[in-house]
C-alpha cells in the first residue's frame, strides 16, 4: 500500500524511533481545537499545509498581549484578536480551496545570524544496490530580511559559517555538526522502511542556541542546486550518487 508523503505522515514515523522523537517538535494535525491547544501551550506556532513545498503555505502564529495575535506569512503580517477567532481567519484568508491538509507545530527557537534564522540542509544519499546511507553535502539557509522560514534565502553557507556567526557556543561546532549527521542518518534509515524506492533525503534540521539539533522536515524531493552556490564539491558528489 502506498504511504503518504505529507508532513504528517512522515512526523508520525519518525516519532517511532525514541531518538529522533527527541529531536521533533511538539507537532498535532491541525483543527480548531488543536490549534487552541497548542496556542495555550506556546508564544509562537507554526501552521503548515503537510503537503507543502519551498515554504509555500508556512505561517507563524505569535501571542501578543491581551488576546491579540501576530500571523506572519513570507513577509507580510495580519492581526487577530482573539484565539477563538484564528482558525476561521485562517481559513477564510489563507487556507487553500482545495482539499489540503495542514499540521501545527511548536515554532522551533532558530538560532540567528544578524536577527535572520537560519536552518541546515543535509543531503543524505545511498547508491544503487547499497545499503548505506551517506551524508553528501550539507550547508545553511539564511533566511531573508523578514521571512521566518528560509526557503526565501538571503544566504547559503557553510554549516561551519552559520554557527561561527550565530551566537551559538562556538566551541560546540564539531558536536553540534556530528550530531546534524548522526540525525539525518537515523532519518533515513527510519523513512526507507516506509519509503523503500528512494535514494535520497534533503533533511532540513534546526539548531537553537543552546546547540540542540531539532528536525524541521525530511524532502523526499530536494532541490540540489544550491549546494552549486558552495563551490565545495558537494554538488558534484550529489550529482555522483544521484546516477548510481
Amino acid at each position: 500500500m502506498r504511504v503518504s508523503v505529507g508532513k504528517w505522515t512522515k512526523h508520525k514515523l519518525m516519532l517511532e524511533d525514541e531518538r529522533l522523537a527527541s529531536c521533533l517538535p511538539d507537532t498535532q494535525y491541525l483543527d480548531k481545537t488543536s490549534l487552541n491547544i497548542m496556542l495555550d501551550k506556546y508564544n509562537q506556532i507554526m501552521v503548515k499545509p503537510c503537503l507543502g513545498y519551498q515554504g509555500r503555505g508556512i505561517i507563524q502564529i505569535s501571542s501578543l498581549l491581551d488576546e491579540e495575535f501576530e500571523l506572519h506569512i513570507e513577509r507580510w503580517k495580519s492581526f487577530v484578536n482573539g484565539k477563538e477567532n484564528i482558525y476561521d481567519y485562517l481559513k477564510e484568508n489563507h487556507f487553500s480551496r482545495r482539499r489540503q491538509r495542514y499540521i501545527v507545530q511548536q515554532r522551533i527557537p532558530l538560532a540567528t545570524i544578524n536577527n535572520n534564522p537560519f536552518d541546515v540542509r543535509v543531503m543524505v544519499q545511498k547508491k544503487k544496490d547499497s545499503l548505506e546511507w551517506v551524508v553528501t553535502g550539507k550547508l545553511a539557509k539564511v533566511a531573508a530580511n523578514n521571512f521566518v522560514v528560509t526557503n526565501v534565502a538571503k544566504a547559503v553557507i557553510s554549516v561551519e559559517g552559520a554557527i561561527e556567526k550565530s551566537l551559538i557556543n562556538n566551541e560546540k561546532i564539531k558536536d553540534i555538526v556530528a550530531d546534524l549527521e548522526e540525525v539525518s542518518l537515523l532519518i533515513a534509515g527510519q523513512l526507507a522502511k516506509s519509503y523503500p524506492q528512494k535514494r535520497v533525503y534533503g533533511i532540513d534540521l534546526g539548531i537553537d542556541l543552546e546547540g540542540k539539533v531539532w528536525i524541521i522536515e525530511a524532502n523526499l524531493r530536494p532541490a540540489l542546486s544550491m549546494f552549486k552556490l558552495l563551490n565545495d564539491g558537494s554538488y558534484e558528489t550529489i550529482k555522483s550518487y544521484k546516477r548510481g
